[in-house]
């Protein structure tokens, strides 16, 4: 279910809310923000100090407003630039902070949302989004309270200096006001529109690097930067209609000023029936520029401030997804487990068919079963249901004779080793990439799983060996060499279930011969489930379940099937025979 748009009270609450352990260093902020404050209100009032040492021809009185007015000068830098510090500190921590939650938020999250996602999306959501709220954030939504305080505290200045021209000022607030919230509206909105502009725009470079290859063999080069181009047209448009909104906001605030110290200058005539003092003048005059230069300032950060608004909301709606996986309180880890599937149906999206259809099987500890059909007959969806990559699912799936949905799916999956024929591996050792960071699994283990997988001599080969540091994708690895890192990673977890989807796809049929003979006997005791074409891995096992457009058609061992010459199974058997190649495979 997605996130319902959030006020910006709601935002700056929850904002609040997750500063909490940041909140000491924002009040001593405040603290010096008020030093500054005062600092800076005092000038006037030495200012006009001095000029009445000037007109009254004292100079050792002129002396001390100098020496008051240099302390003042001092103590505001040293203020003003402890706020700085202290105010960016504790901003870029409870950003970081939010970064945090949002990456564990989104790993979390079902795979049908990830479906719906793309990367790029996520990537601006997590990365760009929480990066454009730290620079928004540092580029003076810290000292907005300081220019509001500014403004309050001037007028009541002005107040004691002279009613009337402070009348004068007043009468503009109404018209700065209104310019302000709807240009603010404006740009709330047109930043919302930048933002998922950026997104889409990361979300196809992110697509169009990955598929490169894809796209060069298809010569679709050209296409792919031209809708690149219709992307980051429509981001570059948003920006520039947001420029426009904050140009006219700033332009406004500063025409306004200029009337106003031209009303303030128009009321001089009273200097003729001493009724206004050339001192009281000037500092009003100076109280004026200051009251603007803070309105001045909050009309450019108002536009900050919609922009950080922009990304909290973008942020907290990802947060507030609620497309988590549901926890269940089974968290035993056994040596045995049996599987079971009693009437299961699934469809990965609502108003679809069904990719599967009343799929009922059992699997006892030490049974292989193996799926076999055609693509897209649901075979890997079965491998997929039994990790809880997704949910919705009709009929009942057991794990050791408890429904998956009752599993706590941290216990569940530590419970599952997985083999995929996409082979998934990061940036790190191929230590780290075996044991995926689990510090409980230690050097012996790791080299167990290499020898059994026969990895030995090919790690060996490796500058550094088990240091070796795999690139992004595995780039610097063969599909074979990548495979095998994958299948000891399973083996190291020593998991009870094995599930193996096309797990041996990317190795010869030597290789492959020798992983099957070497984990003949490790996982004997072990419940294995496998997504085959090659038939050397289909006949091996105990039991066949032969699928077609989401439904058992068949099912037994590899003899009986054969023996059924009519038989769905026998017919992919005698044409994977007929193919070309070292080994038949089914498809």
């Amino acid at each position: 279910m997605s996130a319902t748009q959030l006020s910006n009270r709601e935002i700056v609450t929850r904002f609040w809310e997750l500063a909490r352990p940041e909140r000491k260093g924002y009040y001593y902020s405040f603290v010096l923000m008020f030093f500054t404050l005062g600092a800076e209100l005092a000038r006037p009032f030495v200012l006009k100090w001095g000029l009445d040492f000037i007109a009254a021809g004292d100079t050792p009185g002129l002396k001390m407003a100098a020496l008051v007015f240099l302390g003042i000068l001092v103590g505001e830098y040293l203020s003003r630039s402890g706020f700085s510090y202290l105010i960016a500190i504790s901003f870029l921590s409870t950003v970081n902070r939010l970064r945090l939650i949002v990456f564990r938020h989104v790993l979390h999250m079902k795979m049908a949302f990830f479906d719906k996602k793309p990367v790029g999306t996520l990537m601006t959501r997590t990365i760009n989004d929480c990066e454009s709220l730290v620079e928004t954030l540092r580029a003076g939504v810290g000292t907005i309270l300081v220019d509001m305080f500014s403004i309050v505290i001037i007028f009541f200045v002005m107040l004691s200096l002279d009613w009337g021209l402070s009348l004068t000022v007043l009468l503009a607030a109404p018209l700065v006001l209104w310019v302000v919230r709807w240009c603010g509206a404006m740009l709330r909105e047109k930043y919302l529109e930048v933002r998922k502009a950026l997104a889409e725009a990361n979300g196809f470079m992110a697509e169009g690097i990955n598929g490169v290859e894809i796209v060069q063999l298809f010569q679709q080069e050209h296409d792919s930067a031209d809708e690149f181009g219709r992307i980051n047209k429509k981001y570059r448009n948003a920006t520039v209609q947001s420029n426009v909104y904050d140009a006219l906001l700033y332009s406004f605030i500063d025409g306004i000023a200029a009337l106003v110290t031209a009303a303030v200058l128009m009321v001089g005539f009273n200097l003729r029936f001493g009724l206004l003092e050339i001192s009281t003048l000037i500092v009003f005059v100076d109280l004026v520029n200051k009251i603007f230069t803070p309105i001045r300032e909050l009309s450019n950060k108002y536009a900050t401030v919609q922009q950080a608004l922009a990304a909290l909301q973008r942020i907290f709606e990802l947060v507030q997804t609620t497309e988590q996986i549901e926890q269940g309180d089974q968290d035993n880890r056994a040596e045995t487990l049996a599987i079971s599937f009693k009437d299961v149906s699934f469809r990965y999206l609502e108003n679809t068919p069904n990719v599967l259809e009343e799929i009922n099987f059992s699997l006892e500890p030490g049974q292989v079963v193996a799926l076999v059909g055609q693509t897209g007959s649901g075979k890997s969806t079965i491998g997929k249901l039994l990790t809880r990559a997704y949910d919705g699912y009709e009929g009942e799936i057991c794990v050791g004779g408890i429904e998956l949905k009752k599993w706590n799916y941290h216990a569940l999956r530590a419970n599952v080793g997985v083999v995929h024929q996409d082979v998934e591996l990061f940036p790190a050792t191929l230590r780290e990439n075996i044991s995926m960071f689990d510090s409980t699994i230690d050097e012996e283990k790791i080299r167990w799983a290499i020898h059994l997988v026969k990895a030995d001599h090919m790690i060996a080969d490796l500058p550094g060996g088990l240091d070796y540091v795999v690139r992004e994708d595995g780039d610097n690895l063969s599909a074979g060499q990548m495979q095998l890192i994958v299948f000891a990673r399973a083996l190291a977890h020593d998991a009870p279930i094995v599930l193996m989807d096309e797990a041996t796809s990317s190795v010869d049929s030597v290789t492959e011969a020798w992983i099957q003979e070497a984990i003949g006997q490790i996982l004997k005791h072990k419940t294995v489930l496998i997504v085959a074409h090659r038939l050397s891995t289909i006949a091996a096992a105990d039991q066949i379940l032969v699928l077609k457009s989401g439904r058992i058609i068949e099912q037994g061992n590899h003899h009986e099937l054969l023996a059924m010459e009519d038989g769905y199974y026998a017919g992919l058997v005698n044409a994977s025979k007929l193919q070309a190649g070292d080994e038949p495979v089914l498809v």
